[in-house]
């Protein structure tokens, strides 16, 4: 059965995003390096389905079990330290993509990481330039021990596409109301009204950049349209589904 979207639950997500500043929000939902993850013990159902026959299952892994740091650069570039295709591509590719922006001194870069449905993975990368953030997650099934893409995320969760970008549409507006709803009445009407709608498009919406806080929370990157600034803000927002 696909998981049901329950007001209270998408209430209590935008009241944790209104009394939190990005890091706060940030800190709060993904744990980090030194935080305990969520053990299998505390899984769904999805984490008692059975592994392909060509992987080793590794859900009884603790997500502390399965990232280390890059010995060649602890703290910032993280390695997922299973024998798994989906870890030496997740690998490969934050050393091909990452290595050199741990590099550039005009960037912080560092990474979270969090076991979700009793059976996925989730390593974000967080790329930081002054107050301006990018979240790159990358989700393994330890079942399988292949990558997921945001689609295969999806069908393995049982949850509806167009009914998760309704709800990050709703989850925008509200955040974009937040920022900036004090200005409306004292900034150009037509900016303020076009970037309220640029916000909570369904161009907008992203379907790809999804992965897990250490509640089990699935979060996405909300690319959210200021009045000031950078064009536009990330920021970690809460589905307010919990797995």
């Amino acid at each position: 059965m696909r998981k049901l979207i329950t007001v209270a639950a998408l209430v209590l997500c935008l009241s944790m995003l209104a009394s939190c500043g990005t890091e706060d929000v940030l800190s709060d939902m993904t744990g980090g390096r030194s935080d305990a993850a969520l053990d299998s013990s505390d899984s769904d159902v999805l984490g008692e389905q059975a592994p392909a026959d060509t992987g080793t299952d590794f859900t009884a892994l603790t997500a502390d079990q399965c990232v280390a740091d890059d010995l060649a650069d602890p703290g910032v570039l993280p390695r997922i330290t299973l024998d798994c295709p989906g870890a030496d591509e997740i690998n490969q590719i934050i050393q091909d993509e990452f290595r050199p922006v741990s590099e550039d001194p005009m960037c912080q870069l560092y990474y979270e990481y969090a076991k979700g449905a009793g059976r996925v993975l989730s390593v974000v990368m967080v790329k930081k330039i002054d107050d301006w953030l990018e979240f790159t997650p990358f989700d393994l099934d330890l079942a399988t021990g292949e990558r997921l893409s945001g689609a295969a995320l999806l069908e393995l969760l049982d949850v509806d596409a167009t009914e998760l970008a309704q709800l990050e549409q709703s989850v925008m507006a509200e955040e974009f109301v937040h920022q900036f709803g004090t200005a409306q009445g004292q900034t150009d009407e037509e900016f303020y009204n076009g970037q309220y709608q640029r916000t909570t498009s369904p161009d907008n919406v992203e379907l790809n950049k999804l992965w897990f806080a250490a509640d089990g929370q699935l979060l996405f990157a909300g690319r959210i349209y200021g009045l000031a600034g950078a064009e536009y803000y990330e920021y970690p927002l809460s589905t307010g589904l919990v797995f």
